[in-house]
């Protein structure tokens, strides 16, 4: 039986509840200021089509995720924005804890959601409407998961990189200009490093 950390605990709660129970779109709120806690997120483009081949604008996109994960800490394992969505992984480090004002919550500890929340907003405004764009410039949700405690995000990051073979825009995944890995996961003396 393996020893669930007490982040894992609320994870496999709702992870476990009965099929027949609705799950609600997210999970609580402290689950996702975890640093525990592995998040892949899915961000889609609120227009469809071909959006992020334009270059100035996924080059400008691609910066800002950069510049979230300096100001936050974060460690952002691997990323790919493909044409209409972004995904990344990333985990909190801890570094930048602070608390908000969640109304009729209270203080509540800054999470992902709001990290993200300010990297949409502020590639839509100041990227998105700069380049002529109009209206919001990604869908209001995202999708996201938490991987469970202990699992291997192996899976997770090569779905991420090899996106963009999958759909037939290059044929080595090192080859696409907008994805890359930036903080290594794997323990270098037992895990070859998958860029080769």
């Amino acid at each position: 039986m393996r020893h669930n950390h007490p982040a894992q605990d609320l994870i496999d709660y709702l992870n476990d509840r009965p099929q027949s129970t609705r799950r609600p779109h997210r999970l609580p709120a402290e689950a996702y200021a975890q640093s525990e806690c592995i998040y892949y997120f899915t961000l889609c483009a609120r227009q469809h089509g071909d959006l992020f081949l334009h270059g100035g604008l996924a080059r400008s996109v691609v910066s800002s995720l950069l510049w979230r994960r300096e100001r936050h800490r974060w460690k952002l394992y691997a990323y790919c924005l493909m044409p209409d969505h972004l995904h990344f992984l990333l985990q909190l480090t801890g570094d930048d804890s602070r608390l908000l004002d969640g109304g009729s919550r209270g203080l509540v500890p800054a999470s992902v959601l709001d990290q993200i929340g300010d990297f949409k907003k502020y590639t839509t405004t100041q990227v998105w409407w700069k380049l002529g764009g109009e209206g919001r410039l990604w869908q209001k949700s995202s999708y996201d998961r938490i991987i469970r405690w202990g699992d291997s995000i192996d899976d997770a990051a090569r779905y991420t990189l090899e996106n963009p073979v999958r759909k037939g825009l290059v044929e080595d995944w090192l080859e696409y200009p907008y994805s890359g890995i930036v903080d290594p996961w794997w323990d270098e003396e037992t895990y070859q490093d998958p860029r080769g």
